[in-house]
């Protein structure tokens, strides 16, 4: 139930490759100092892989990929620029999106993302971005495209995750509603009432690496909480 990786895998809709951490910064006139840019772009795979559920946590990653992403249109040099705008546009919708949200990922509405032309530019951009920085700096502007997870989005714009113990329930869609509500919705799907869901959506830590595994163990703790004794976990899995 991999929630923190299921919001990485919705924000890699948008390509998250776009900025650089600290130093003084350039005036974005020449390939050498978007190659000094460049090297330090994979920070903001850095701040993504590194927020939890905590939305205090959530604030201050989001707060500083906005600085970075804003940097971009000046950074780049006029060759780029325009490709850089759209990116740096685009990810700036994810921000919104997030802080409408106060900073609860699960309740962010990110249906926005399903815009077939917008991710069509996105990409687009981005691949321009990586041509020119493969060019002049010899290393690919969106390195972050490589990291591992077991999460991925489809096509379609749903959500999934790899793992048995959550084949049944853990398929999203970003046009059906926040993950919050989507996670609700398969939980009641599976026979819990609807009270039961979502103390579950609100008490559960997806920010712990057991509960992203799928271990009910580490689950069992809010199920109880919720009035889901073993019992009633028994009879939802006979359903």
């Amino acid at each position: 139930m991999s929630r923190q990786h299921k919001l990485m895998a919705a924000l890699a809709v948008v390509p998250l490759v776009f900025a650089a951490c600290g130093g003084s910064s350039s005036d974005g006139s020449t390939a050498d100092s978007w190659c000094d840019f460049a090297d330090e772009a994979d920070v903001v795979d850095e701040i993504l892989s590194s927020l939890g559920a905590d939305s205090s946590d959530v604030e201050a990653g989001i707060t500083q990929m906005e600085l970075f992403v804003q940097r971009l249109p000046d950074e780049a040099p006029d060759e780029i620029k325009e490709p850089a705008k759209k990116l740096s546009e685009g990810t700036q919708m994810l921000v919104d999106a997030i802080r409408a949200a106060d900073y609860n990922v699960f309740d962010a509405d990110l249906g926005f993302m399903q815009d077939s032309t917008l991710e069509a530019d996105l990409d687009v951009a981005s691949e321009k971005l990586d041509a020119y920085t493969e060019t002049n700096c010899g290393r690919s502007f969106s390195r972050g495209d490589d990291t591992d997870t077991d999460a991925g989005v489809a096509g379609d714009g749903s959500v999934g995750t790899s793992g048995d113990a959550v084949d049944d329930f853990v398929d999203f869609n970003l046009g059906d509603g926040t993950i919050r509500e989507q996670l609700v919705a398969q939980f009641v799907s599976i026979g819990m009432a609807n009270e039961e869901a979502e103390c579950i959506a609100d008490n559960l830590n997806f920010g712990d690496p057991a509960v992203q595994s799928g271990d009910i163990g580490a689950m069992l703790g809010v199920f109880e909480e919720c009035g889901i004794g073993l019992d009633r976990l028994a009879e939802l899995g006979g359903g």
